[in-house]
């Protein structure tokens, strides 16, 4: 740490002073949190934490597609569920297990594992231990605000956080006028994220990339999706995130989850259903806004070794 970032750190702390934190709404102090877990190692693989405080938002579901696509791709990936209660993501993965064993077929498999001791120094362990040769982490955190989702995004390289075309979805990124839809403040899940953003700022680590996107849109444009659009447009601005590509209303992504399969593995099953094209155009412009298939460094120094050789950017399958 330079001496720059030890006095911001001591400005940081004397403006505290005068304000006591209410860790039971705001949680501890994001130095703390980056504390816990940044001087861990970690393997030298791109960590995605799909996080949101809003539960039902299509997390689970949207991580779950991302494995599979990238995987699809000839990427090494692994996937840790932190929601020990519901373990969604899982046992999706696993169901995938037992339908490629079951029908004979080789479908590509990711590493999952569910975090059940919740603590930093565990987090980084079993990222350590099922993805110490893994191109791609995925993270799945739980729908509400927890100690270890904050320190799963404080580990992050991107951040991932679906919505729904709802204002009350919207509500824990930002409040809106409702006739202007000006911003009027952020809302807790952008100031905690901001807030661990700024902490890793301090400390000299590179930036998280945010990308927040819209799921279950429907199709045709509504006065609603309109507005909700304008609003998010406003509050990526002032809340530092930029919009991926979203996801529309499909039966796609949920008829075949309960086989742990998606779309993208219909041409390697014979005799099976028809792919849906639009499903798999979605997911794969999802990879894409999200530049997973490019080179990168690691992205804490001294943490991991540098990726030496270029992802093959790939498509990932073909529609039928």
């Amino acid at each position: 740490m330079t001496a720059e970032h030890e006095r911001m750190n001591a400005r940081t702390i004397i403006e505290e002073v005068g304000r006591r934190r209410n860790v039971a709404l705001e949680g501890k102090h994001p130095d703390v949190v980056l504390a816990d877990v940044v001087h861990r190692p970690l393997p030298p693989a791109r960590v995605i934490v799909l996080a949101n405080e809003k539960g039902g938002v299509g997390k689970s579901t949207i991580a779950f597609h991302l494995c599979v696509a990238l995987a699809d791709a000839g990427v090494s990936v692994a996937a840790v569920d932190l929601d020990r209660r519901q373990q969604t993501l899982s046992r999706a993965l696993l169901n995938r297990e037992a339908t490629a064993r079951r029908l004979g077929v080789g479908l590509p498999l990711p590493k999952q594992q569910v975090l059940q001791v919740q603590s930093g120094s565990m987090l980084c362990q079993e990222i350590n231990r099922v993805a110490w040769n893994a191109d791609v982490v995925v993270v799945d955190a739980a729908g509400y605000d927890s100690p270890i989702a904050r320190r799963a995004i404080a580990i992050a390289d991107t951040v991932v956080t679906p919505v729904n075309s709802s204002f009350i979805d919207l509500d824990l990124l930002g409040r809106f006028h409702p006739v202007s839809l000006d911003v009027v403040e952020t809302g807790c899940f952008a100031t905690a994220l901001n807030e661990i953003r700024d902490a890793r700022s301090r400390n000299g680590l590179p930036g998280i990339d945010w990308v927040v996107v819209q799921n279950r849109t429907r199709k045709g444009a509504s006065q609603n999706q309109e507005r909700i659009e304008t609003a998010l447009e406003k509050l990526a601005l002032q809340a530092g995130f930029r919009l991926g590509s979203g996801l529309a209303e499909r039966m796609a992504y949920r008829e075949l989850l309960h086989l742990g399969l998606t779309h993208l593995d219909i041409r390697r099953i014979p005799d099976f259903a028809r792919a849906r094209v639009e499903a798999n155009r979605e997911i794969l412009a999802l990879v894409a806004d999200l530049a997973v298939l490019e080179p990168r460094q690691s992205h804490v120094e001294g943490l991991g070794r540098p990726v030496q050789e270029t992802l093959d950017r790939a498509p990932v399958a073909s529609a039928a």
